[in-house]
């Protein structure tokens, strides 16, 4: 489990949303860095994000790169939750890498606040 957040972060357009202070964090299940949470354990994830922007934006979770249709939202006050469910762990073998999930702001903003927070359900 994690939660992160940012107050008063400068994004630009269709760039990721960087978490620069950590709130929480429990075992190894989910870690982030910066902009990218990875998921290293197979299960359902629960992912909850929502801040408040200066001006209106899209916000969309991507995961390895690719927008989720489900998980996004337009305004000044933004805000979603959904599922993720991770098929595989992240391991040493090299053929292995976890689940990569970055928040995307589709127009340049400034996010007054904004918080993420990844719970594995299952």
């Amino acid at each position: 489990m994690l939660q992160a957040y940012s107050e008063n972060v400068e994004v630009a357009a269709l760039s990721p949303v960087p978490f620069n202070s950590g709130a929480v964090k429990k075992g190894c299940t989910a870690d982030i860095s910066g902009a990218t949470i990875e998921l290293n354990r197979r299960g359902v994830y629960m992912v909850s994000v929502d801040g408040t922007a200066a001006a209106s934006t899209t916000i969309q979770l991507n995961r390895d790169g690719v927008a989720l249709p489900q998980a996004q939202s337009t305004g000044t006050n933004v805000s979603f939750v959904t599922l993720i469910q991770v098929n595989r762990d992240n391991t040493c073998n090299c053929c292995s890498s976890p689940v990569s999930l970055q928040v995307i702001s589709e127009t340049a903003t400034t996010f007054t606040n904004i918080n993420v927070c990844v719970t594995k359900i299952c």
